[in-house]
């Protein structure tokens, strides 16, 4: 009896370290937080857009930092746009004189190079019509006074030879005259002067010695090509110093046949532009 008491009592210590192998241990960590309620995510705050200046799509280097933040001369601080803008804008002075749908009149005084024999001098007047700034129509009347020159003279009394001359007497031609070069120059210290280049060109009728009577064979069919250089000291005055060349089919002498004719004349004329003066219209 007493020996399967002390049996059972040592059963019961055994199954008893078993049982508190089973059941969980103390949890002595810190509580968990409570969640905070979520609260619905703002809309992101958008920086205002610079539309002055266009974003660049490349790092700035140390340079151009420096450009960028330079300071003018007044201590504000100026950007790239300042910059590129300065470098748009040109300090050109605009052009002194325009002769776009302006008239010109022109008194010519000439006088031949080319002639040994018989020296020509005259006048004459054009009155040219500007159709662009650089181009314009003219029609010109010139007469000449043919003089015998001493070489003439020489030929005929020590020689008694015929001297197969032309005597050009007068022209009308129609030209047309190209400036292409146009520029300034210093005149006189500060004084500005502006001059341009231009050639000329044309066609028209030529009377010598043999239109009228006794061969009266009327006027001849001429061309004309020459060219100068015209200074303006006012904007309605030019001066004027040229070269022409007139080409013409001639026959001095009956028995020998007709050959083109070449005179050519140095001009000085002085020119009026009308209207008198005229306005500057810039392209909006």
């Amino acid at each position: 009896m007493h020996r399967g008491l002390i049996i059972g009592w040592l059963l019961l210590a055994l199954a008893a370290p078993a049982g508190a192998q089973e059941q969980k241990g103390l949890d002595l960590s810190a509580p968990a937080a409570p969640e905070k309620p979520r609260t619905p995510p703002q809309a992101a705050e958008v920086a205002p857009l610079d539309l002055g200046q266009p974003p660049s799509q490349e790092p700035a280097t140390p340079r151009a930092a420096a450009a960028s933040t330079a300071a003018a001369p007044g201590g504000t601080l100026f950007g790239e746009r300042d910059v590129a803008l300065g470098d748009r804008v040109k300090a050109v002075q605009r052009k002194g004189v325009l002769k776009r749908g302006r008239f010109e009149l022109a008194p010519l005084l000439s006088l031949s190079v080319n002639d040994a024999f018989y020296q020509k001098v005259g006048g004459g007047l054009r009155l040219a019509y500007s159709l662009q700034d650089s181009f314009a129509i003219a029609a010109r009347g010139s007469y000449y006074t043919p003089m015998r020159a001493d070489n003439g003279r020489v030929g005929k009394l020590a020689f008694q030879s015929q001297l197969l001359t032309s005597q050009l007497y007068g022209q009308a031609m129609l030209d047309g005259v190209w400036s292409p070069i146009y520029g300034k120059a210093a005149f006189l210290g500060d004084s500005i002067v502006h001059f341009d280049l231009f050639v000329l060109a044309g066609f028209g009728a030529a009377w010598s010695a043999t239109s009228d009577a006794p061969r009266s064979e009327g006027p001849h069919p001429a061309a004309e090509l020459g060219g100068g250089v015209r200074f303006y000291p006012k904007e309605w005055l030019a001066f004027e110093v040229g070269l022409a060349a007139t080409f013409y089919p001639d026959q001095p002498i009956v028995s020998v046949p007709a050959t083109i004719q070449k005179v050519f004349v140095a001009n000085l004329g002085v020119s009026f532009f009308f209207p008198t003066s005229y306005e500057y219209v810039y392209p909006q």
